[in-house]
């Protein structure tokens, strides 16, 4: 059965929560002069409203996108239906048909249990779209994707496949983001552009690493130069489609302001109360371990929150992270050592983003982030600085009404269960970021998406402080099929 409350709440929040008053002597919403009779969305899961390890249709229409575009036509612009790829509740599947949407299985004393319900996927409810979506986002997508015309059709990785095909269903349309882009008519005035993210967070949420048939093979992010190569592409090509648009562009957060990334270590460290040091492969190494740490001096390595259920097996004679992903065991690893503090038998590479990965991530950021400065303003687009809008967060925190929004994971307020994906509030976050900037860029008067009537996290989850000794536990059999590439 659709869920007819979440739609109705998200009309109501539309035609009420966004006021057209406005006190005497400040301008009410318009568009300045601006035309704006097509937006269109551009990006990956970000855009794509994805939360919680999963697309389903309760968090897609809170996805940024849609929620600018309810702001747009507030202002005047008379876009009709923003039409997106929706996936039925309870969501998108993992490789064996099941929803891969995260869920709290259970609340013991422990803590929370995070994982997929089991229940059977649901199904795209507007695949028979005459024409291509307004919201292009596909998650998985790399900068490269946004021109390569056969990388949907022939991607062997099960879960980005499904999602390619979902968002690009009818290569009537064209076999491209950017041939479905061009193809929406009108043609578009508006343009979000947020694409470049999975050229460095892939890397990261598998702890630089990918798993080939039965082996650990070492990864990296896109090279800085072909990553330069292909944005400029992407963008000329752009540029050229929609010569008189107005684009506005998100650029690539540190992976190190996102809770997946900051949740897990605190906790272990915590957990062994200093009298132990894990030790953990380096990058690149697969056999005994060959570095330690406490996780507590500066720039310790960093667990992933898909290290999570492997963690809390630390100290007892496991190789659970092997048998789950077949892996043969490499020469000079016991598992009948103590898992995580003997050197024979170390966290794998693929659960940890040791010094040497934390900075290679950071430095492909860095040069992502100067590569799309450089090309956006050549372009005329406008940019929106999410690298230092998050690493603020993370920061100083976010007040916003009687509100306060964090990077911590649950509590925070602004990520969902997955711990990388914006959350409904924190997507409207998002979509007031993109909003201050093309009001700012392009002379607009846009109102801001009223955060306080977006869905919030779950009550129980609103008074959760993360525990350190709760021994978190999570399942992310959802991305595991990614890993075997």
């Amino acid at each position: 059965m659709k869920n007819y409350f979440g739609v109705l709440l998200l009309i109501t929040f539309f035609l009420v929560g966004c006021k057209d008053d406005a006190p005497s002597g400040i301008p009410g919403p318009g568009l300045g002069g601006v035309t704006v009779n097509k937006y269109i969305s551009i990006g990956n899961s970000l855009t794509a409203g994805y939360q919680a390890g999963g697309l389903y249709e309760d968090g897609q229409i809170y996805s940024f996108p849609n929620l600018i575009a309810q702001q747009l036509k507030i202002a005047g612009a008379p876009l009709g239906k923003f039409e997106q790829p929706i996936w039925g509740n309870p969501g998108s599947p993992d490789i064996s048909g099941k929803t891969a949407r995260l869920e709290i299985l259970a609340w013991p004393a422990s803590g929370p249990v995070i994982g997929s319900s089991g229940a059977t996927a649901g199904v795209a409810t507007n695949s028979n779209l005459p024409r291509p979506y307004d919201n292009l986002g596909i998650p998985f997508a790399y900068i490269s994707d946004f021109l390569d015309t056969a990388d949907f059709v022939v991607k062997s990785v099960p879960l980005p496949k499904i999602f390619f095909l979902h968002v690009l269903r009818n290569k009537s349309y064209g076999n491209s983001v950017f041939d479905q882009a061009r193809k929406v008519t009108p043609k578009a005035d508006i343009v979000t552009f947020w694409l470049g993210n999975n050229d460095v967070l892939i890397f990261a949420i598998y702890g630089g690493t990918a798993v080939i048939g039965n082996t650990v093979i070492p990864t990296a992010p896109t090279p800085s130069a072909t990553f330069a190569i292909q944005y400029g592409q992407a963008f000329d090509s752009l540029r050229s489609a929609f010569p008189n648009a107005k684009i506005i562009v998100g650029n690539i957060p540190d992976v190190r302001a996102i809770p997946h990334f900051t949740t897990v270590g605190p906790a272990v460290a915590a957990s062994l109360e200093g009298a132990f040091a894990i030790s953990y492969q380096k990058h690149g190494t697969t056999g005994a371990g060959d570095a330690s740490s406490y996780l507590t001096e500066a720039n310790a390595p960093l667990l992933p929150l898909g290290a999570g259920a492997y963690v809390a097996k630390i100290g007892q004679p496991s190789g659970q992270w092997y048998k789950d992903n077949s892996i043969t065991l490499p020469a000079g690893i016991d598992t009948t050592q103590m898992f995580g503090l003997d050197y024979r038998n170390p966290i794998p590479d693929a659960l940890i983003l040791d010094s040497l990965e934390i900075a290679m991530a950071g430095a492909a950021v860095t040069s992502f982030n100067q590569t799309i400065v450089t090309v956006t303003a050549a372009k005329g687009a406008a940019l929106v600085d999410i690298y230092s809008i998050f690493n603020g967060i993370k920061k100083n925190g976010l007040k916003i009404g009687g509100e306060t929004f964090t990077a911590d994971y649950l509590a925070g307020g602004l990520f969902s269960l997955d711990g990388i994906h914006p959350s409904s509030k924190g997507a409207g976050i998002v979509a007031n970021e993109f909003i201050k900037t093309m009001n700012s860029k392009f002379g607009m008067n846009v109102p801001q998406v009223d955060i306080s009537r977006l869905p919030g996290i779950p009550a129980p989850l609103g008074k959760y402080i993360v525990n350190s000794k709760s021994g978190l536990k999570r399942s992310y059999d959802s991305m595991q099929p990614f890993l075997k590439q």
